[in-house]
């Protein structure tokens, strides 16, 4: 339960420090736990990144602001993903009845599942997309 004075300080903190904070939680979160999933300890990180175990310690106590460079190398060094930002691929467009249509999926398309979704027809008693 947060005090009433940590109420105050987040609703009047900016909206972008408040998605900042988030962000940050949430990538040390992530490292903590493939690290935890991985069984390596910080010094082995910080040994694989040619770091001292001290500043990986700041870096996953938030005593320090990642480069995408920074979290590259940490997800390179780990093997897997930190974070996973969607691409809209698209995979339908239609003209039906004067309307024109393009479908975007935000999670990536294999081979198998685009062919199935080649076109698509809009329903004209609804603002739905129907795909087939």
């Amino acid at each position: 339960m947060r005090s009433k004075v940590a109420e105050r300080i987040m609703s009047e903190a900016p909206k972008d420090v408040e998605i900042f904070v988030r962000l940050y939680a949430d990538i040390v979160v992530r490292i903590n736990q493939i690290l935890e999933d991985k069984g390596m300890s910080q010094k082995e990180l910080a040994e694989g990144l040619n770091k001292s175990q001290s500043e990986i310690s700041k870096w996953l106590n938030g005593d320090h602001n990642f480069t995408l460079r920074s979290l590259a190398k940490i997800q390179a060094e780990l093997g897997e993903e930190l974070f996973y930002i969607p691409k809209n691929v698209k995979f339908g467009h239609s003209i039906h009845g004067g309307t024109e249509m393009t479908v975007y999926k935000s999670s990536p398309i294999g081979a198998n599942e685009a062919s199935k979704f080649n076109n698509f027809t809009v329903k004209q008693n609804n603002q739905f997309a129907h795909v087939s």
